[in-house]
């Protein structure tokens, strides 16, 4: 596992062959958001998927919401030879998808994600917004909280995004972020695995070192940005990417 930081002024230029328009690419969202939350640094890549997460979007939703089965749905449309991306809870769907089918996948690419939220604060405040508060919020209100820690542009989107799901679908997602830990698969990712987390956002460094440690060919870098690092930082967030690719895909 290899480590380093990436704070702006050491920008890499992209490569002449931008990989990401050649690999077909499957990008997963985090909770509360859609497939669409990609548009910005999707836009220009004719091979990428967006799709949404059972539950979000357009997509039905699936009983019970775990993630272990948001994979298995996903896996049915994934095309070979991907470079699969995942944010957030997408960040752990992916995991889950690596761990199942790494002869599937050529790269693997962590954003801003953990491999369980067990024994961590984000689980208790979780928990007992599931228990009681949660079902009292409307979405909007939920959308509008769940921007505080964001900035900008990014928060914007985090609570346009989320003020378009029902309370239903938020907490089924919560549920399915609480309910999973993938810590004892990580040793089963094979493929090249990048794990990337914002500067900002401290919650989610510790989670991902684990990933970075665990995973056999990982490396971690920090990218400048919050966690909605593809509205934040998406130049970086390519760059940090293809990067990865050409030092690591033959």
């Amino acid at each position: 596992m290899t480590t380093s930081q990436n704070n702006g002024s050491e920008k890499q230029t992209l490569a002449a062959a931008d990989l990401l328009r050649e690999y077909p690419s499957v990008w997963i969202h985090g909770a509360g958001l859609s497939g669409s939350t990609w548009q910005d640094i999707t836009q220009d890549l004719p091979k990428a998927q967006t799709p949404d997460l059972p539950g979000h979007g357009a997509a039905p939703q699936i009983d019970p919401p775990r993630v272990e089965g948001f994979a298995e749905v996903l896996l049915h449309d994934m095309p070979e030879g991907c470079v699969l991306i995942g944010h957030s809870l997408g960040g752990m769907v992916a995991l889950d998808m690596a761990a199942r089918a790494p002869g599937r996948i050529a790269a693997l690419i962590i954003v801003e994600a953990v491999p369980t939220v067990r024994d961590t604060w984000f689980q208790r405040v979780s928990a007992q917004l599931a228990a009681g508060i949660f079902s009292h919020l409307s979405p909007k209100l939920l959308a509008w909280l769940s921007g505080l820690g964001e900035r900008g542009q990014a928060r914007n989107e985090m609570r346009a995004q989320l003020a378009r799901h029902s309370k239903r679908s938020l907490s089924q997602a919560l549920y399915a972020a609480l309910a999973y830990d993938g810590r004892a698969h990580l040793a089963e990712i094979t493929v090249p695995t990048l794990v990337i987390t914002g500067r900002r956002n401290r919650a989610t460094h510790r989670g991902a070192a684990l990933i970075a440690a665990q995973v056999p060919r990982a490396e971690h870098v920090m990218l400048g940005g919050g966690h909605m690092l593809h509205i934040d930082n998406p130049d970086g967030l390519r760059e940090a990417i293809n990067s990865f690719l050409h030092r690591r895909l033959p």
